[in-house]
């Protein structure tokens, strides 16, 4: 158990932006020591050293698509560093470095989860996750950090105010946990989210009432971070999953009672529905009057169009590779009349870094890891599926929120997620391979 308890400690580890910069590049160009590269880094050699002695044969399937397509991918971002035909060969190796870790740790987690079983991971996964949601309500209860700097504590940037109540709410960047920032601790949340609520419906009624307050308590949070992406995030996420629970608690009193018993069981579900939703209305209120509901803003519409435009255009000048990573930051006046502006798009601002080729493996990958979620789901019941379920409304909450965000260079936010992706994989190594065993006996 002890050398699961370490191989765990990465999920932990990983919502932490707690790091160390080595190298400062041009633009958002850096190389930090994360604190899961520390744990991660010698925890990958010695997972793949394990799967080499007991492997699998090797077959095409979508296991193994998903792993040769990320590292296909993080491979190609070398390549446009040295091809690219951006200004900076530095900031398109350190972009490749990043991505280097993210398929470190996907691979960490799908190797970990293919000896035991996924809840080991979702369960650190979990908690880590409502720790630093715990930090943003001591940081929103402050109103502003709390000093930790050091340990991932985002500054102190504040937009705009909202009443809760007969309370003034500041928005900013400030209520991050110790994950970067509160937007890119929404990206977390996204994933923690229907997460919680899976490991809830596997324990008790009193854990789902907690799991609820964590729900209206992550809510809050992406209010205070005051991003249109995250509210249209959350409106899809709660209707998508929340329809799929409906659904599963209806089943479930039908099969444990009887067809009658829908009816009190139908009208508590949707008196608890709306209490849930009128709690979410208030919080997401921005003026605090009674009949106010939160709107999306669209004066950021045209300068999101603008980058799309550019990317298909360096994509067009340069199809194989691309400007490299981290390159359009340096050129961003040249394509939209603005210094020092990403592309809010992570797929296509990895189709402006690596060309048509790194777009497209990007993509793969991304979907191919979608696919196995949603395939465990159906091979899957019970408590399982609802497990594979969330980890699939997750992965697709992220993608809608990065597809309308500059999240590319959120080292946490892009780490939850592919920790998320290797525990699918890791999953149906597990579950088709039909052995889950320890592996503490045979390499500690």
């Amino acid at each position: 158990m002890a050398f699961e308890g370490i191989a765990a400690s990465v999920f932990v580890l990983g919502l932490f932006d707690i790091a160390v910069v080595l190298i400062d590049g041009p633009g958002i160009a850096t190389l930090d020591l994360v604190a899961v590269d520390v744990v991660a880094i010698p925890l990958f050699f010695v997972l793949v050293y394990d799967w080499l002695t007991d492997r699998d044969p090797l077959r095409l399937g979508a296991r193994a698509l998903a792993v040769v397509v990320f590292a296909g991918f993080v491979g190609w971002t070398f390549l446009a560093a040295f091809f690219g035909s951006g200004p900076s060969e530095l900031a398109a190796g350190l972009y490749a470095i990043e991505q280097l870790r993210y398929f470190v740790v996907f691979a960490v987690a799908a190797l970990m989860v293919r000896r035991t079983n996924a809840w080991c991971a979702i369960y650190p996964f979990v908690i880590a996750a409502a720790g630093n949601l715990l930090l943003s309500l001591a940081q929103i209860a402050n109103g502003g950090r709390l000093g930790f700097p050091f340990l991932g504590e985002p500054p102190d940037r504040y937009l705009r105010a909202f009443a809760l109540g007969a309370t003034e709410i500041r928005t900013g960047f400030y209520a991050g946990g110790f994950v970067g920032h509160g937007r890119e601790l929404a990206m977390v949340l996204f994933l923690f989210i229907p997460l919680v609520i899976a490991v809830a419906l596997r324990r008790s009624w009193g854990t789902v009432g907690l799991a609820g307050v964590g729900v209206g308590a992550a809510v809050l949070s992406i209010r205070v971070a005051d991003t249109d992406a995250g509210w249209a995030t959350l409106v899809l996420l709660s209707a998508v999953f929340g329809t799929y629970l409906l659904g599963v608690a209806l089943v479930r009193v039908k099969r444990r009672y009887s067809a009658v018993a829908l009816v009190p069981a139908s009208t508590a579900v949707v008196g608890f529905v709306y209490v849930l939703f009128r709690g979410v209305q208030a919080i997401l209120r921005s003026d605090g009057s009674r009949d106010s509901v939160p709107v999306l803003r669209t004066d950021t519409l045209a300068v999101r169009i603008d980058q799309y435009v550019a990317a298909t255009r360096i994509a067009a000048e340069n199809p194989l590779f691309g400007l490299g990573g981290e390159n359009f930051v340096l050129v961003s006046e040249r394509y939209i009349a603005e210094a020092n502006l990403g592309i809010h798009n992570t797929y296509l601002a990895n189709l402006a870094a690596t060309g048509v080729v790194g777009f497209g493996l990007y993509l793969l990958a991304a979907l191919t890891v979608l696919w196995i979620a949603l395939r465990l789901a159906l091979d899957a019941d019970g408590d399982e599926r609802v497990l594979w379920i969330a980890v699939a409304c997750g992965m697709c909450a992220y993608h809608a929120y990065s597809s309308w965000m500059w999240s590319y260079p959120w080292t946490v936010g892009n780490t939850a997620f592919w920790l998320l992706a290797g525990v699918a994989v890791g999953g149906a190594a597990s579950r088709w391979r039909g052995t889950m065993t320890s592996i503490s006996g045979r390499i500690v």
